[in-house]
């Protein structure tokens, strides 16, 4: 296989673990971040092909110093996957108001450093495609019979990935005639962190009458990634088990 580089932000999460493992399986160069070493050791090992860059997104700085990091690493990035979070921001409080700051954090996580790194990376390195990854809830509001409590719903990351869903379109055109692809892909709810209460009333809203497994996410970023996908761009793929469509 020609040498291909990928960076996948976030890439000790849930998400970013099973992307950043499959890619380096396939051969890719695999850049990934994390807010920590430690998680970036783990997860690097002793691959050759594997590298982590330590990046707090919440810092003004983090994507010019990712940049920099690869250039003088002589990495050329042809595909970009969009993954990070950080659950500081998804705090509310009791009554269920979010601060301000959590508002500015989320959307500082989940748009202004996808749009920084996209066109950053577009003028530095060779870049083809990007995958922007969002979530069921940028397409449809919260159904209130999933949780308990449910006025401590984080409403700053739902409005965020809608507003990520519409970036993804704005950057479609903005680099159309670059020949850079920008896609979306929504996901729905990921089994391994909720209890069994949580997945059996997940369940009953689902059409598929499950969460997503882990590994479910591949395909979908796999085929945006690939040339399959040559003649799309500005789309969103909700990757929901059809929740979307009660």
């Amino acid at each position: 296989m020609e040498d291909k580089t990928i960076l996948i932000t976030g890439g000790t999460g849930k998400v970013g673990t099973v992307l950043v493992n499959y890619y380096a399986d396939k051969g890719y160069n695999v850049v990934f971040t994390s807010r920590s070493l430690l998680n970036i050791e783990k997860l690097k090992g002793k691959r050759s092909n594997v590298y982590g860059i330590q990046a707090d997104f919440s810092q003004s700085n983090a994507v010019d110093d990712i940049i920099s990091w690869l250039v003088e690493s002589k990495l050329d990035v042809n595909y970009l996957i969009n993954n990070a979070r950080n659950i500081d921001a998804l705090k509310v409080g009791d009554d269920g108001f979010i601060s301000p700051e959590n508002w500015i954090m989320e959307y500082q996580i989940d748009v202004v450093t996808p749009y920084l790194l996209s066109v950053g990376l577009s003028r530095k390195m060779s870049l083809k495609k990007i995958v922007n990854i969002s979530s069921m809830y940028g397409v449809n509001a919260y159904n209130p019979t999933l949780y308990e409590g449910i006025h401590r719903f984080p409403l700053q990351y739902a409005c965020a990935k809608a507003s990520l869903i519409h970036l993804t379109r704005c950057l479609a055109v903005f680099f159309a005639d670059s020949g850079i692809s920008v896609n979306c892909i929504s996901l729905g709810g990921i089994s391994g962190r909720a209890d069994r209460a949580f997945q059996e009333r997940y369940a009953k809203l689902c059409p598929q009458r499950r969460m997503m497994k882990e590994e479910e996410v591949i395909g979908s970023v796999d085929f945006l990634i690939s040339d399959e996908s040559v003649y799309i761009t500005g789309e969103n793929i909700k990757v929901d088990g059809g929740w979307g469509i009660w």
